[in-house]
């Protein structure tokens, strides 16, 4: 009974020990979180937030420390306004009043995002162009037209950059479009003061298609005669281009 007796006195004691630990580290918490804490910031002096944004990180953590405040980077990301190790954002807002010691928050720019020229040789120029579209690629893309004999009339000869370089951003795209053939590059004809008959017959004689007639009155296909004409001659064109006359009748 005495044996017992003292186990359970001996317990006792050691739930009333842990239980007084336990107090004593909540007590010590509350005080030092509550109290303590407090009244040390509470002392601090009120400073107006830096602006940090658009500054390189280095000059933003030197402006934090000199201001007593603590710097710290919460992230990078892509940006396209500010260049790369520059401050694109941050937190608190600039000139709010805190505490010395207060933590302020950045983050930093990786630069704008670079990309890989897409595979678009032997498209039609428009399907190409949507390509780029997809990309987000719409500023800076160069057209040159040059001839070619192994891709038709309107279709992607090459591009500059080729296809899977990397490409900065801002890059000017080239691209070249074929015009067709150099043999098969023709001259405008002079059409002025052959009746309208005559001047179809010869835009088909060249495979050329008559694209719009404009006449203040009813064409007659021998007594009206063109008396303008769009290309002008010696006009370079390629087959299946259209033309445009004005028409007079005499």
């Amino acid at each position: 009974m005495k044996s017992k007796t003292r186990r359970k006195s001996k317990n006792i004691s050691i739930l009333i020990y842990l239980v007084a630990v336990i107090a004593s580290f909540i007590i010590g918490f509350l005080v030092v979180n509550y109290i303590v804490m407090p009244m040390v910031v509470g002392k601090g002096e009120d400073i107006p937030v830096p602006t940090l944004i658009g500054l390189d990180i280095k000059d933003a953590q030197k402006v934090v420390k000199s201001n007593g405040l603590v710097f710290d980077v919460a992230g990078y990301q892509y940006d396209t306004l500010y260049q790369k190790d520059r401050v694109i954002f941050q937190d608190p807002k600039p000139d709010i009043m805190i505490k010395k010691g207060r933590k302020v928050s950045v983050i930093i720019s990786m630069g704008a995002k670079s990309y890989t020229m897409p595979y678009i040789e032997g498209l039609p120029v428009d399907e190409g162009l949507k390509v780029l579209q997809k990309m987000n690629i719409t500023n800076g893309i160069n057209k040159i037209y040059t001839s070619s004999d192994s891709v038709p009339k309107d279709y992607i000869v090459s591009t500059i950059p080729k296809s899977d370089e990397t490409v900065p951003p801002g890059s000017m795209i080239t691209i070249f479009i074929s015009k067709g053939s150099e043999s098969d590059t023709l001259q405008m004809p002079n059409l002025i003061g052959l009746n309208i008959k005559i001047a179809v017959d010869t835009l088909r004689s060249l495979n050329l298609i008559l694209g719009g007639v404009d006449s203040d009155t009813v064409v007659d296909s021998v007594m009206s005669k063109v008396i303008l004409q769009y290309p002008e001659e010696g006009t370079n064109l390629a087959p299946g281009d259209s033309v445009s006359v004005v028409v007079r009748r005499e």
